[in-house]
């Protein structure tokens, strides 16, 4: 007999309390996420694995772009509020988060992972902020479905651009919208993927707006030490 494996409400609700200002950068959120103060955080890759009964929980983890996506949002409300939203690859939610703090009228939360966006729902609960509405559809392969079915004025991603594939997708996404006369923000701590993809195509089209430091050393990665916010 096979035994069913812990659900994501089960993993949150269990391994993964709330983390109050979870994050250095964005110290307003409250998360539900893995930092250095969790125990899993020390143990081996394989056995934290393990535990969370997860292949890859990229939801459990607040990566740079988001943080600096979030905190950008929280301090620019007059570019948020009264908008609608679209957050690509939402992870555990905390740009939907930010937007709908910022004043954003509709946030609509998007990941492939419905694992996501479980722990979008529940850290927005945690934030007192109800996200509008959850899509679990494969958006960036299909740019259209998000413009035509939804009335968006703002598309915001963050850190996406973590390999040449998802950096192609992220590159049509982005002419997609605007083509549909829809603004985008977007963060990234400096992947390659992202400059030699994106930034090589669009790089008459999108404007670096603003860079933090990275200043939460839990996810420091390979030599970032900012986060850039770029737009159309």
């Amino acid at each position: 007999m096979i035994m069913p494996g812990k659900t994501c409400e089960l993993i949150i609700h269990q391994l993964l309390p709330p983390v109050r200002r979870a994050c250095l950068l964005v110290p307003e959120l409250t998360l539900s996420i893995l930092t250095s103060s969790h125990p899993l955080w020390h143990i081996p890759y394989e056995e934290a694995i393990a535990k969370l009964d997860r292949s890859d929980p990229w939801w459990a983890f607040l990566w740079p772009g988001s943080q600096g996506l979030a905190r950008y949002v929280l301090d620019n409300k007059s570019l948020i509020r009264g908008r609608c939203v679209l957050d690509i690859g939402c992870g555990c939610g905390a740009s939907a988060i930010a937007a709908k703090i910022a004043g954003a009228t509709n946030v609509i939360a998007n990941d492939i992972d419905k694992d996501a966006l479980i722990a979008t729902r529940h850290n927005a609960q945690l934030n007192d902020v109800t996200i509008n509405k959850f899509s679990s559809y494969n958006l960036i392969q299909n740019p259209s479905l998000a413009f035509q079915n939804n009335k968006i004025d703002l598309l915001i991603i963050g850190d996406m651009c973590y390999d040449d594939q998802l950096a192609k997708q992220i590159l049509h996404l982005i002419i997609a919208a605007h083509q549909h006369h829809i603004h985008v923000l977007l963060a990234d701590p400096g992947r390659y993927s992202f400059k030699s993809i994106v930034m090589n195509q669009l790089k008459d089209k999108m404007k670096r707006v603003c860079e933090y430091p990275i200043i939460d050393r839990d996810y420091v990665e390979s030599d970032f030490e900012t986060i850039q916010i770029w737009t159309t």
